[in-house]
């Protein structure tokens, strides 16, 4: 009885706490995705250019394994959607992202192969940064965002 009175409190301790651990940021301080088979990165550049890095096990960026990249970034009253071209480590896209006073969203999709089903990630893209891990908020790394 003394065993199951202990254990039950640990072990909603021990999930509460995986729920709201921190999230790892990616190599550039993007958004990590975690697609497969390959995680990856999404990350806004300085020229607000959308850029999909995939990463290894240790969340370094690698090659892609034969994946396609689309985006459309869903600003109020109009879609936009993003080409990308191929780069050593994943993709970038050839236009910037739309300007925008406010948040909204993008939604990435990404395909395991030319023929396979698209996952798609949606992101909050807010571009301000967070007062606590200094990341953009749509990258966010603190804890219970």
């Amino acid at each position: 009885m003394k065993t199951k009175t202990l254990l039950l409190p640990l072990l909603a301790l021990t999930f509460s706490t995986s729920l709201w651990a921190a999230k790892p940021a990616g190599p550039n301080g993007g958004r990590v995705l975690h697609a497969q088979p390959q995680k990856a990165e999404f990350f806004v550049t300085p020229e607000r250019r959308a850029k999909i890095t995939f990463l290894d096990a240790a969340l370094s960026a690698a090659a892609p394994d034969g994946q396609q990249v689309m985006a459309i970034a869903e600003v109020p009253g109009q879609r936009t959607t993003l080409e990308f071209e191929r780069t050593e480590t994943g993709f970038v896209s050839r236009a910037p992202l739309p300007e925008s006073t406010a948040p909204y969203r993008v939604v990435v999709q990404i395909r395991s192969a030319p023929d396979a089903k698209p996952t798609n990630y949606r992101i909050e893209l807010n571009l301000a940064e967070c007062g606590e891990c200094g990341h953009a908020e749509y990258a966010c790394t603190c804890e219970g965002h």
